[in-house]
């Protein structure tokens, strides 16, 4: 799945876009900020609920491993994080790589999980980590999803995501 949109990777920028609005609801409002280290238990639950609702195995040492680099600046991705008021609602995670088939910055878009569906929280996560790659001149967007997961495609699909003829590969390394 893809989309399009300069590179920053200094400690300066860390913390560097958009300055992101709330999100209401009806009598609720969501607000969504660039996560920063202070949000890493509130991040890493999220994580551990996402990783249950996807099917994934959740290891404590390898989510701390993955987010804690992320809230300290933005080197390797972004932590877009939605809460009302102390309560964390979501997250998403967008993370840098390079491509010479699109000549230059492209980013996967890592995970994205909301607590509460329907209100608008997921669309404006993807606005505004769309908005700062733009910021940023990526060139694409990548996501996966899991081939049961209709919602999700369907989310991004109404946001402009079509499905790629690549077929993704892994292998673990260590």
């Amino acid at each position: 799945m893809t989309l399009t949109p300069r590179r920053a990777s200094t400690p300066e920028c860390a913390h560097r876009a958009a300055v992101p609005g709330p999100v209401s609801s009806g009598f609720v409002t969501i607000e969504i900020r660039r996560a920063v280290p202070d949000d890493l238990t509130d991040v890493l639950e999220l994580v551990a609920e996402y990783c249950a609702a996807d099917g994934h195995t959740y290891a404590v040492e390898t989510a701390t491993a993955g987010v804690e680099p992320l809230l300290h600046d933005d080197r390797h991705g972004t932590i877009w994080f939605a809460h009302e008021g102390e309560r964390p609602e979501g997250y998403a995670i967008v993370t840098w790589g390079w491509s010479i088939e699109v000549g230059g910055l492209d980013v996967v878009l890592d995970e994205i999980y909301v607590r509460d569906r329907n209100r608008g929280t997921g669309s404006r996560l993807i606005e505004l980590l769309e908005l700062d790659c733009r910021q940023r001149a990526v060139k694409r967007i990548f996501l996966e999803t899991e081939g049961p997961n209709h919602d999700a495609r369907r989310l991004y699909e109404r946001h402009g995501y079509t499905a790629d003829t690549s077929i993704w590969m892994a292998k673990e390394l260590c």
